[in-house]
C-alpha cells in the first residue's frame, strides 16, 4: 500500500517492534537544513530511520503471569489466580465465572499511552535488516519535510494495528481462561486421571507457573505412562504440541529425550536431576527470570563433563 515495503516480519503476527526507513537523494537533505527542524541532522548515508518498541504494552496475559497484582491492578484479580493454583486448580467457592469474566476484559481493554517513535542512525539497509523487528521502507524522497511525515506516521498505524492483534489475542486468551474454569479443565494433582495439562489450547493460553506444571503434572504423568510405549509416545506429543510457543524448542526436546531415559531406568539420579534442572530452566525462561539461566546452564553442562 502506497509503495510501503515490509521488508521483514509477519504483517499477520506484529511482533511489537517496529523499524521505519527511507532514502533521502542527497539534495534534499542539503537544502533543507535551516528553520526549527534540522532535517538534515536525521540522516546519515542517505537513510532516515525511526525505530519504536510497542511490545512492552501491559496485557492480561503478562499481567496474571508476570506481575502480583499488588499495585497499579486491583489485587482482587491476582488473589483469584493465587488461590486457583493454591488449590490444585479448583474454581474458588462462591466466584461468578460471569463477573469474573467481566473483570478480565476490563483489564484487557485499558487504554494504553502511545509510545513514541526514536530516530535511529545506521550505516546501511544492511544494517537495518539486522534489527529484531518489523521493518518498513516507505520509499525514496526528495524533500524531507515529507518523508519525516510518512516516516513518524507509520508507527501510529502500526501500533494500532498491533493493538488490534493482542486483543484478538487476548479475547482468545480470556475465552480459554475461562473455558478451564468452567469446565473445571485446570491442572490437578492426579495424574492418573488423565489431565495432565490445561484445558484445550498451548503455552499461549497457560496461566500459571510453567516450572511446577512441568515437575507436578506432566513429569509424574508422562513417567506414569512409563510402560505403555504408545500411551507414553502419544501424551509427549501433546506435550510438544502444548509448549510449541516456547522459543527454544530444544530444551523441549531435551525434556522429552530425558523423560525416555527414564523410561528404561526411572531410578537414574543424574537424569532425574538433568530433568530436574531443564524444567528450572524452562519456567525460568518463560517467565522472564533470565538472571537464573546461566547457573541451571552451567549445572546441566557439568552433568555431561
Amino acid at each position: 500500500m502506497l509503495g510501503i515495503q515490509q521488508k521483514k516480519g509477519d504483517p499477520e503476527k506484529l511482533c511489537g517492534r517496529l523499524v521505519v526507513y527511507a532514502k533521502i537523494i542527497p539534495s534534499a537533505s542539503k537544502d533543507q537544513n535551516e528553520g526549527p527542524i534540522p532535517f538534515a541532522s536525521m540522516v546519515r548515508n542517505g537513510i532516515l530511520a525511526v525505530r519504536g518498541e510497542f511490545e512492552k504494552i501491559n496485557s492480561i496475559k503478562r499481567f496474571l503471569q508476570h506481575e502480583d497484582g499488588s499495585s497499579s491492578v486491583d489485587k482482587g484479580i491476582s488473589d483469584i489466580i493465587e488461590h486457583i493454583k493454591e488449590s490444585g486448580g479448583e474454581l474458588p467457592e462462591g466466584l461468578d465465572v460471569d463477573s469474573f469474566k467481566d473483570r478480565l476484559e476490563e483489564l484487557s481493554s485499558m487504554e494504553i499511552i502511545p509510545v513514541p517513535a526514536k530516530i535511529m542512525f545506521y550505516d546501511n539497509e544492511e544494517e537495518i535488516l539486522e534489527e529484531n523487528a518489523d521493518i518498513y521502507y516507505i520509499g525514496e524522497f526528495s524533500g524531507m519535510s515529507q518523508a519525516h511525515l510518512c516516516i513518524t506516521s507509520l508507527p501510529i498505524f502500526y501500533q494500532a494495528k498491533f493493538r488490534e492483534q493482542q486483543n484478538a489475542e487476548e479475547q482468545s486468551y480470556i475465552n480459554e481462561l475461562l473455558s478451564q474454569i468452567e469446565s473445571d479443565g485446570l491442572v490437578t494433582n492426579k495424574p492418573e486421571t488423565g489431565e495432565f495439562l490445561p484445558g484445550n489450547g498451548n503455552l499461549v493460553t497457560f496461566v500459571g507457573n510453567l516450572q511446577e506444571l512441568l515437575e507436578r503434572q506432566v513429569v509424574p504423568y508422562l513417567l506414569y505412562q512409563a510402560a505403555d510405549e504408545e500411551q507414553f509416545s502419544t501424551n509427549l506429543d501433546r506435550f510438544y504440541a502444548f509448549m510449541a510457543p516456547y522459543k527454544n524448542q530444544r530444551d523441549v526436546q531435551l525434556i522429552g529425550e530425558t523423560l525416555r531415559r527414564l523410561r528404561v531406568n526411572e531410578n537414574d539420579v543424574k537424569e532425574r536431576f538433568r530433568l530436574e534442572l531443564l524444567c528450572r530452566k524452562v519456567g525460568a525462561m518463560y517467565h522472564e527470570k533470565f538472571e537464573q539461566v546461566p547457573e541451571i546452564q552451567k549445572k546441566l553442562s557439568e552433568l555431561d563433563l
